[in-house]
Order: structure tokens, then C-alpha cells, then sequence
């Protein structure tokens, strides 16, 4: 059978692994096949090992893989072995099925062992996208019974590297050599690129400010981010090392992404936080935790009140504070605020009753001397509410500073944009291109307070804001 000459050493590589995060989860198994190729010839050598991982591997990965917990109990850690892969691996082009996933996890392990590792990876599963684009799906089992490759152990890292070196082999005898070295370097200029992605996925990206959308298999978006470089950004998710769980399911799930051009970084955070909040992205928690925001008021004594920041009344600017991601993240932060400015527990309702120092017992900061004594009548409670209003100041929901609608104007002379952002009572009406199109917002868009946009908008119309915007009034509706 014809052996590929795009390469003189190939290293059919397949790690089995306790999950999917290389910076959590650890290496169970490794499995080589060696191909150094001498013209029409190649010499084959196979090297395999149980790793133990020093973690308990799940069931359901004993389930798939037959590795147990048992059998890798007398197995060598990674450490042990690792020269001697290191060793074998030197010199080859690494080929691995979705090599992204065996790459990174042996980069962790090797990292782990005080070693540095690099190699030209070839990922199978792009190559046959390359070979056959139309023939999908690409996965090792397709790939299998579309070529018959059965008769090895699947699973199990020896047997599946052999699959691969079969398989490569299989290609070679149905497509000239110059179609396959064609499509292995064309594989090979797009290194960083998720297996599902097409090679010229990141052309059209443009380095400019903006937001990108991942998708999966539908119409629903897997992750929407933004970046002052959109094709930067995109890439260095991408990274070969997958440092973070995330980026690796997102290589793993992503089949198409969008993109969306702005003039600044604050027009891609004002639209990224309306895109997550509307699209509902699965790996975007933190930001898509709308109904849980609150605004936080102080009753005729002081105390803290919640409420949600979907209902804020914008007329209680000026006196509310926040906007929190919850009300238990409002009172964990008047917890650390009571401990750093000595205020008192009970007094701001975080302890005992909800009337405050009427029982007359010392809040528990009191007893650590940390509370100058609202709970137990040693602080007037005029006092204590004065030194509350200081400390939270700089959370406080300022009055809006205009007689009606402003536009903050960004600029991006190199791309030839202009966006205006129109805002008003530090609501968000959208954003247009023209200041006709921004008055006509503002006379006639409805004001609906939304947290993250007014966080941004404090911001922007405070005295050293942190974008390069113009401010142009617009007046009122």
C-alpha cells in the first residue's frame, strides 16, 4: 500500500484521559505509531503505556475507554514516561484524530514534568473534511465502517493510533500525491482552527473592535464574545494549549461563527451584553443572569432594600445604588463593606432580626471590635447611616446629568465608522449612524433601565472615562 511522502517521520498519536480538561483531568493511557518513511518504504515501531493518573477516573469513563481504576493502580505516572515519549515523538509530525484534544493534554502533562513540548500537528479529522467535504461526518467511527477499518481495539490509545495510520495509508492509495500533499498543507497553514471549522474560517475576520458569535449544529448561539481585535480574539481561543475548560468544548462544538463590526470598545460591550442577554448563549453564565440583578435604596433608617432591576423606577436615580447580580450578592457585598468600614450586621439587616438593634445584643463585628456600636446605642444611628451613604458612594446610581437625551459618539478613523450610542436617564435606546437617526431615538424610543448597559454609561459620563466618546445633547423627547 502507498505510504505518504509529505513527511518523513509521521507519529500516530491517541492519549485516553479522566475528561476533557487538560488543565484539570489526567492522561490514562498513550499510544504511538511510529512511521519513518525511506522513499517507497516505511519502518513502523509501536510503543504503549498505561499512565497512572493519580485520580480516580470516573465510571463512565471506565465504561468507554475499559481502563479502570484497577488496572492503572501499578501503571507509571507521567512523569516516569515522559523523556522516553518525548524521545520517540522528536522530529514527527503529530497526527492525531480532533489532535487538538490529544496535543493539548500531552502539552499539560509534559508541562506538568518540567518539560517543554512542540510539534507540527496534522489533525485527521480536518484532513478528511479537506479530502471529502462532502461526506460528513467525520468522526473516527464513520471513518471506520466508510473504510473498513475494523479489527482494532477501539478506545484504547494503541488501537485507535493504528486506525489512523491505516487510514492515512487508505488515502494515499485513492488520491495522488500531490492532491494529498495539497490538502495536508492546507490543513497544516490553519493549525489553531477547531476540526469542524472550514480552513478559511478566520479570513474575513477583521482586526477591528467588535463582537463574534460560535455556533454548534443550529441556529443557537454556543458563546458570544467581544474584543477590540476580532480575529485576534477569535484565534487565541484556538490556542494549541486549551488552557481553559471552555475553550476546549468550544473547539470541540463549534461548526460556524458570525461576527459583528463596531466603531469602539464600548459599542462591542454594549452589544455584546444585549446579544447574550437576547440570544441566551449556553457558555455565556455569568452574563446572561439578568432577572437576578437588583438596585439596592435605604429605608427611613437606613437599611438596605432590594428590589429587582427590571422594575427600577427611573425616578429614584440619585438615591438607589448598584445594580448587584443578585440580592445574595448585594448582601455579601454589605458583609465585606461592614467588615472594612466597621459598620454594624445587625443595623444593616445582614444579622438577627430585620428591626436592627432593637434586642439591644451586639452584632458579631461588635464583639470582634469592628463595629463602632450602632446595634448596642454607642453610635447615634444618624451616624452610622451618614458613614453607610460614604461607603457606598461610590455604588450609588448618580441623578442623570442632562436636561434630556445625550448621544456618545465613538470614532474609528482607520475603518471609516461612526457609531452613535444614544442614552437617556442612563437607559440605552440603541445605537445608529447619524445624529438625525440618534434625535429620532430619542424622541420617540421607549426608556427601559437595563443594569449592564447603565454600568457602562456611568462610566462613559464620568469625568475620566475610559473610551475616547464624544457627548452630544440631543435634548428632550
Amino acid at each position: 500500500m502507498p505510504v505518504p511522502t509529505f513527511a518523513p517521520r509521521l507519529a500516530f498519536v491517541d492519549v485516553e484521559t479522566t475528561g476533557s480538561s487538560p488543565a484539570r483531568e489526567r492522561v490514562t493511557e498513550v499510544g504511538v505509531v511510529l512511521v519513518d518513511i525511506d522513499g517507497e518504504s516505511a519502518r513502523i515501531d509501536e510503543w504503549s503505556t498505561l499512565v497512572n493518573p493519580g485520580v480516580p477516573i470516573p465510571p463512565e469513563i471506565e465504561w468507554l475507554t475499559g481502563i479502570t481504576n484497577e488496572m492503572v493502580r501499578a501503571a507509571p505516572p507521567f512523569e516516569a514516561v515522559a523523556q522516553d515519549l518525548i524521545d520517540r515523538l522528536d522530529g514527527a509530525v503529530f497526527v492525531a484524530h480532533n489532535a487538538r484534544f490529544d496535543y493539548g493534554f500531552l502539552r499539560a502533562e509534559f508541562e506538568r514534568a518540567g518539560l517543554a513540548f512542540q510539534a507540527k500537528t496534522l489533525c485527521t479529522v480536518r484532513l478528511s473534511r479537506a479530502l471529502y467535504p462532502d461526506r460528513a461526518p467525520h468522526s473516527l467511527d464513520a471513518l471506520i465502517e466508510r473504510f473498513n477499518l475494523a479489527g482494532e481495539e477501539r478506545h484504547r490509545a494503541l488501537g485507535d493510533a493504528r486506525v489512523l495510520w491505516r487510514l492515512l495509508q487508505v488515502w494515499c492509495a485513492r488520491h495522488p500525491p500531490g492532491e494529498i500533499e495539497a490538502a495536508v498543507s492546507a490543513v497544516l497553514k490553519h493549525p489553531g482552527l477547531p476540526p469542524h471549522l472550514p480552513p478559511d474560517a478566520l479570513d474575513a475576520l477583521p482586526h477591528a473592535p467588535g463582537v463574534y458569535l460560535f455556533f454548534g449544529l443550529n441556529e443557537h448561539p454556543i458563546y458570544i464574545g467581544k474584543s477590540v481585535d476580532v480575529r485576534t480574539r477569535v484565534s487565541s481561543h484556538f490556542s494549541a494549549e486549551h488552557r481553559t475548560p471552555r475553550d476546549l468544548r468550544l473547539s470541540q462544538e463549534i461548526h460556524r461563527l458570525e461576527w459583528e463590526e463596531t466603531a469602539g470598545e464600548f459599542g462591542a460591550l454594549l452589544r455584546e451584553s444585549e446579544l447574550v442577554k437576547s440570544r441566551l448563549p449556553a457558555h455565556n453564565v455569568a452574563l446572561r443572569r439578568r432577572e437576578n440583578q437588583v438596585i439596592m435604596e435605604l429605608d427611613e433608617h437606613a437599611r438596605p432594600l432590594f428590589s429587582r432591576a427590571l422594575d427600577f423606577d427611573l425616578a429614584r436615580l440619585g438615591t438607589s445604588y448598584g445594580p448587584f447580580s443578585s440580592r445574595s450578592a448585594a448582601r455579601q457585598f454589605l458583609a465585606h463593606l461592614a467588615a472594612d468600614h466597621a459598620l454594624c450586621l445587625k443595623t444593616l439587616g445582614l444579622e438577627g432580626r430585620r428591626s436592627a438593634a432593637d434586642d439591644g445584643a451586639p452584632c458579631f463585628n461588635r464583639q470582634l471590635n469592628r463595629c463602632q456600636g450602632a446595634c448596642v446605642g454607642d453610635e447615634p444611628r444618624a451616624d452610622h447611616a451618614a458613614r453607610l451613604r460614604e461607603a457606598l458612594e461610590p455604588l450609588r446610581l448618580p441623578a442623570w446629568p442632562h436636561r434630556g437625551a445625550v448621544a456618545l459618539v465613538e470614532r474609528n478613523a482607520a475603518r471609516f465608522r461612526e457609531d452613535w450610542h444614544v442614552f437617556d436617564r442612563w437607559c440605552w435606546l440603541g445605537t445608529v449612524k447619524t445624529i438625525d437617526a440618534a434625535r429620532g431615538l430619542a424622541a420617540t424610543w421607549p426608556r427601559g433601565f437595563e443594569a449592564d448597559a447603565a454600568r457602562l454609561a456611568v462610566r462613559a459620563l464620568s469625568a475620566e472615562p475610559p473610551w475616547p466618546l464624544e457627548r452630544v445633547e440631543l435634548g428632550s423627547p
